[in-house]
Parts: C-alpha cells; sequence; structure tokens
C-alpha cells in the first residue's frame, strides 16, 4: 500500500478540521464526509457494542486524528478520535499551524536535503489541505518530547504500558504521584489526547498511544 507523503515526509497520523457534509450511520461504523475548504475526504469511526462516543452532524465542525487508510485508488481517514469544534478561534489556529508546518518542511528539505529535524515544527502538526495528496492538517509524533515535562513523563508512561486496553487513570495517577498533582496529569491527558498522540480505548479512564505496536 502506497504511504502518505506531505512534501516528501511520510505522514502516518493525521489531524484535521472539516466541515460535515454527510453522515452515514451503520450498526458498527458511521462514515462521515468532511470538507475544508480544499477538498473532501470519507472519515471511517468503528462503533462498538454499547459505546457511548459522541454523535456528530452535518453542517458541524469538527477534529479528526486517525489514520491514512487505501481502499482501491480512494483514501480515507480511520479515525481513532473525533472531537467538536465549536470556534471560528480554534478553526483558523488549525489553519495557521498547517501553513506553518508546510512552509517548515519546505524550508527543511532545500535545507537539508531529506535528513530533517522536524524540532522546528509544531508537536504534531504536519500539514497540507484535503485536495489532492495532501490534506488539512497532517500531524505524525516525531518524538516524546514536547516541551512541558509533565506531558513528556505521562506520554512515555501510557507508550511503555503494554495491557491491550491501555493504562488506566488510577494506576497512571500511582506512577506520577510526587511528580505533579492530578490537575496536571489531566491536563497532560487533555493535551495529548486533542493533538492525536493517545486515545481512550474501552472507556474514559484507558489510554494508549497512537503510535503503540
Amino acid at each position: 500500500e502506497e504511504g502518505f507523503t506531505i512534501e516528501g515526509t511520510e505522514v502516518g497520523l493525521v489531524n484535521v478540521i472539516g466541515k460535515v457534509q454527510t453522515v452515514e450511520r451503520a450498526a458498527t461504523k458511521t462514515t462521515y464526509q468532511i470538507e475544508d475548504s480544499t477538498g473532501s475526504i470519507d472519515v471511517i469511526q468503528w462503533v462498538e457494542e454499547g459505546s457511548t462516543e459522541q454523535e456528530h452532524y452535518e453542517d458541524t465542525f469538527i477534529r479528526v486524528v486517525g489514520s491514512i487508510r487505501t481502499q482501491g485508488e480512494k483514501k480515507h481517514i480511520m479515525a481513532f478520535r473525533i472531537l467538536e469544534v465549536p470556534t471560528a478561534e480554534e478553526r483558523d489556529f488549525h489553519a495557521l499551524q498547517v501553513a506553518y508546518s508546510h512552509l517548515k518542511l519546505k524550508q527543511l528539505n532545500a535545507k537539508m536535503g531529506g535528513e530533517m529535524d522536524h524540532s522546528g515544527l509544531s508537536n504534531s502538526m504536519m500539514g497540507g489541505g484535503l485536495g489532492g495528496t495532501n490534506f488539512g492538517g497532517a500531524s505524525m509524533s516525531s518524538s516524546a518530547s514536547f516541551g512541558n515535562k509533565n506531558y513528556d513523563t505521562v506520554y512515555n508512561l501510557i507508550k511503555q504500558n503494554t495491557d491491550d486496553q491501555g493504562i488506566n487513570l488510577t494506576a497512571l495517577m500511582n506512577e506520577v504521584k510526587g511528580k505533579m498533582s492530578k490537575q496536571e496529569m489531566d491536563g497532560a491527558i487533555d493535551f495529548l489526547s486533542s493533538e492525536g498522540h493517545i486515545y481512550s480505548t474501552i472507556d474514559d479512564e484507558h489510554f494508549k498511544t497512537t503510535d503503540s505496536d
């Protein structure tokens, strides 16, 4: 299967904001078609029995964190997490991140001939538009350093956990006790989730990293 690249850099995880055009609900999955003014793409979210995943509707804006998949000649996003985007400010900020990341990748490619250091980029953003072979807010985790020791600690503890369902927040709190408060841990969880580095599994109390094996 052909990989997905932006400015010559392979991207596995994407972070996209778009407007919901259509919604198709089935027993085991929901398919959203989203558009971000540069093009459109289908987003597939699998639904487990008894799941309490938030539903999203046509003409609303959503942030999708997921991986690029190809079926036939058509690409789609397999969603790990979908969040509502209620404000224009958040959408505008995302667009700026995308533009900055695209420019930074071009500069790094030109300067370093492909041996790139992504440290100058936002922690997760590798951007484009939905049209053509690029699309909005593509993201990938190039390292476990987020410029914040609490974020780094929480991410690494989640990544090191080998349970299929991920680490429980109670167990995580026991691990970080003495290093940070519960409020600081919750802030790290919120950041890592919204940036697409971790996702909830069986419930809102268990988390895995999105690049887990």
